[in-house]
């Protein structure tokens, strides 16, 4: 595997574990801020939409501008600092904004990392390579929902929002 590869991989699993770690219990975490169910699905839906809506809006940025790389570790550190916003986090319009921090930041992980790979696949072993990646980083979430909920019911939210930004300040 080519080190560019290895190098988004690792990065990848720590990022998707670190979201993982909160994914089965978030809207137990917004019940506990003083939220509902409908908060914690209209959460998630506006990080999706808000994504979605960024996607279309940067597309045209110019890449000459910024590196790829400088991009990735700009978008990891977005997810460092939402991260490091849960644990301050009292109410739903806390919860919001740091969506909305975590939305930019995947929006400016994406393309860059995605170019990353494209230009790093060995020709005819494109599918092996994809399967490889997504088959490690979907074990490594399922393992992180695990321990998410494991470490949240043991230890606290504000553990796991720790350890959370610890993954994404590695990647």
């Amino acid at each position: 595997m080519h080190r560019n590869i290895k190098m988004l991989l690792t990065c990848s699993i720590l990022i998707h574990g670190g979201i993982n770690l909160l994914a089965p219990i978030y809207a137990i975490f917004i019940k506990n801020i003083g939220g509902t169910l409908l908060d914690a699905s209209v959460t998630v839906g506006f990080y999706a939409v808000l994504k979605g809506i960024l996607y279309f809006v940067l597309r045209n940025l110019k890449e000459s501008k910024f590196s790829r790389k400088l991009m990735i570790a700009f978008g990891y550190f977005m997810f460092f600092m939402g991260y490091v916003m849960y644990m301050f986090a009292s109410n739903v319009y806390h919860v919001l904004v740091i969506q909305g921090l975590l939305a930019f930041g995947e929006v400016v992980i994406n393309p860059s990392w995605s170019a990353v790979i494209a230009n790093a696949l060995t020709k005819g072993k494109e599918r092996s390579i994809y399967s490889d990646f997504y088959g490690y980083r979907s074990i490594a979430e399922g393992g992180a929902a695990i321990l998410g909920g494991i470490l949240a019911t043991q230890l606290g939210f504000n553990v796991l929002f720790g350890l959370m930004a610890g993954f994404a300040l590695g990647g």
